[in-house]
């Protein structure tokens, strides 16, 4: 990736930069630039700002979320072993966005979506907690199992399931026929059953192979 634009927001290790090809989050060991600041970034050899692409705009999610959400995700992030882990960290980067409108982002709740997070171990209160925030979050939903993450946005009516080595992105359309398509990055062994258990809820379900192409899923 090269690419010239202008910095709109930075913290920590990670920077917001807007490119004539949309918006990008990138994340460096150099020191970040200033706000409003042109560079060009670059994730090969040598250049004003060599970076790893983290999350871009047109991409999987509609928006990309403050920088310091990110980092803030990264944090409770960190203990988790899944493949997507950027498009995980972003994820629950614009969950916090939203939590942040109502509540404060504290060291104390930090802790608790950690183990949300984990799956492990997790007891009434942690679901009662779990509700709560998905009461508060607004446009987003945030939900957890041991090996499984969830996250929906409801204005787009979309969905992402992360597993630990699979991928799937899910759109419901209402119209005429209640209809789901769910795309994979990989068919998991039990896609059969699946479909049959989806069926009993939408009138229409497809299932394919994922395709990613300028920020669209075909």
């Amino acid at each position: 990736m090269r690419a010239y634009g202008f910095v709109l927001e930075s913290y920590g290790k990670y920077v917001k930069v807007r490119t004539r090809d949309g918006e990008f989050i990138v994340k460096s060991d150099k020191k970040p630039p200033k706000e409003g600041t042109k560079i060009e970034v670059k994730d090969f050899g040598k250049g004003d700002y060599l970076a790893k692409v983290v999350a871009k705009k047109p991409g999987e999610f509609e928006e990309l979320p403050n920088v310091k959400f990110v980092e803030i995700s990264e944090r409770i992030t960190s203990g988790l072993k899944f493949k997507h882990m950027n498009t995980i960290s972003v994820a629950v980067a614009l969950f916090l966005e939203e939590i942040s409108k109502r509540i404060e982002i504290s060291n104390p709740f930090i802790l608790r979506i950690q183990k949300l997070l984990s799956g492990k171990d997790l007891d009434d209160e942690d679901r009662k907690f779990e509700r709560y925030l998905n009461v508060l979050s607004g446009r987003y939903g945030l939900k957890s199992d041991s090996g499984t993450i969830i996250f929906m946005d409801r204005k787009t009516s979309t969905f992402h399931v992360f597993l630990e080595d699979n991928k799937i992105f899910g759109k419901v359309e209402d119209g005429i026929q209640n209809s789901v398509v769910l795309y994979f990055e990989k068919f998991p062994e039990n896609v059969q059953y699946l479909e049959e258990s989806l069926r009993k809820h939408f009138q229409i379900v497809s299932i394919k192979l994922e395709g990613f192409s300028e920020g669209a899923y075909v």
